[in-house]
């Protein structure tokens, strides 16, 4: 079990309350092994029996999608399944409905997605599985939450069922995570505990509630450093990421909320389609220093961004995240042509931070896409070294001693080595470094005095200090 790791209570089908929480789930993704959470919805009026029930996720329970992406009614895999009712105490009365289509889903500023069942309201209602409603996300710091999961990774296998967990609600942040990467701009932090995977897409409710208020999308994974997949960070106002550990995050509800009929349907006219411009990195990497090296030269960093076809016409705007506005028209340029690609070659700001490229297209008879949906690429500049050391790790075979450095995500993804007889090797020059092959244990040389160094950079490609092993010294300094 990962260190510090601590389970949410099973929930019983028994305990006083649990009826309100039987549209919530267990769903099958992916190859039908990826473990999520969900609930089945509608909106505020009485659904139709006979239309296929809805459920609601996260986006990346459907598909781990580009930043930008959105899924409008795609069929699902044969093998999705969605279990409601998942309580431990009532397995020989769980039945697995199948997933019928994926009606809408994204993590384009929201981790979320409504699936359609094949089986409907009315079949479901005779199970006694009734649609939960959705409420309003804004919600006092210190407010008493409830999240109720399925989360299976950590968790014996005759244990994975409907757990809940009391927690209490911060602030909303805009978070950022991976290497895409994705960003959602309003998500609420919370300090829900035995959040694992498994968990995503589980409901959030006020306490004692029966209206969703958020979705859970991410928590920040213990064990690792920086930010990065499995370690959201938080946008602050120095326009800088940083982690806030034993913190999950939920994502509001509110637009799906306001797409949702009375019938029980979604109005997918209401919320961003997708269709907007594309733009694609030339160069693989989000971030860089504010020098980065292209061609064998070091130049200043650029946007580096490639306007796809499907517009005529585009407007941009570029800024710090944490200020620039997407989907306020102010500060948007005049409208430029696809061809003349503007944000190819367009520089970077020097100082460090995580910065928002904002597009929308338009055609020359005066129609634009509407800010509120605009494209959006981040692009970091990071000059700031890491502090952290390789972890040097030793092992004996037979007679022999073996080293390798390790990694220390994500603050050190790349590691360099230089080994030989202490007289010769100094950890402190950087000549005479190779990059490490991942899998090679480096045999200690135990007649002489012997040393091996290793240093790491961090993504922006940013040294960090040395480690080194001696091999009389016994000790890793």
């Amino acid at each position: 079990m990962t260190p510090g790791f601590v389970l949410a209570s099973l929930l019983f089908s028994t305990d006083p309350g649990a009826g309100r929480f039987a549209p919530v789930g267990q769903l099958r993704t992916g190859d039908g092994s990826y473990h999520c959470t969900a609930s089945v919805i509608a909106g505020h009026g009485t659904p139709v029996p006979t239309r296929p029930a809805l459920i609601l996720t996260a986006g990346h329970c459907v598909e781990e999608s580009d930043d930008n992406a959105v899924i409008v009614d795609r069929p699902a895999d044969p093998s999705w399944t969605f279990t409601p009712a998942y309580f431990i105490d009532t397995q020989p009365e769980h039945v697995a409905h199948r997933v019928g289509r994926v009606v809408y889903a994204t993590m384009k500023e929201v981790d979320l997605a409504v699936m359609e069942l094949t089986a409907t309201y009315g079949e479901l209602a005779a199970l006694g599985i009734h649609p939960l409603r959705l409420g309003s996300g804004d919600i006092a710091t210190g407010t008493p939450v409830e999240l109720v999961h399925v989360p299976v990774i950590d968790v014996p296998e005759d244990q994975q069922f409907l757990r809940h967990s009391s927690c209490h609600a911060g602030l909303r942040r805009s978070i950022v995570e991976g290497g895409h990467p994705w960003r959602w701009t309003s998500a609420l932090q919370n300090d829900c505990r035995g959040v694992a995977g498994g968990t995503s897409g589980a409901p959030v409710f006020l306490q004692g509630a029966t209206e969703i208020v958020g979705i859970l999308n991410t928590t920040v994974a213990p064990g690792y450093l920086g930010c990065g997949l499995g370690r959201p960070c938080e946008l602050h106002d120095d326009n800088l990421l940083t982690p806030r550990e034993e913190t999950s995050y939920a994502i509001p509800i509110e637009r799906i909320a306001r797409a949702l009929r009375d019938d029980g349907s979604l109005d997918i006219s209401r919320l961003d389609d997708g269709r907007g411009v594309g733009l694609t990195r030339t160069l693989p990497y989000w971030t860089s220093q504010r020098l980065e090296h292209v061609d064998g030269e070091d130049i200043p960093a650029r946007w580096n961004l490639r306007i796809e076809d499907g517009f005529s016409l585009v407007r941009y705007k570029t800024g710090p995240a944490n200020a620039v506005d997407c989907a306020d028209i102010a500060g948007y340029s005049d409208p430029q042509t696809v061809e003349s690609q503007p944000l190819r070659g367009r520089l970077l700001p020097p100082q460090d931070g995580i910065y928002a490229a904002c597009v929308i297209g338009g055609s020359t008879s005066g129609v634009w896409q509407s800010p509120a949906h605009a494209t959006v690429r981040l692009r970091q500049i990071d000059n700031t070294p890491p502090t952290a050391r390789p972890p040097i790790q030793t092992r004996v075979i037979g007679e022999q001693t073996e080293v390798r450095p390790g990694f220390a995500l994500w603050e050190l993804v790349d590691l360099f080595v230089k080994y030989g007889p202490a007289a010769q090797i100094d950890c402190g020059q950087p000549e005479g470094y190779v990059q490490d092959i991942r899998t090679r244990w480096y045999p200690a040389d135990e007649t002489q005095p012997w040393r091996l160094c290793a240093y790491g950079v961090d993504e922006a490609g940013n040294r960090g200090p040395p480690a080194a092993y001696e091999s009389h010294r016994t000790r890793v300094r």
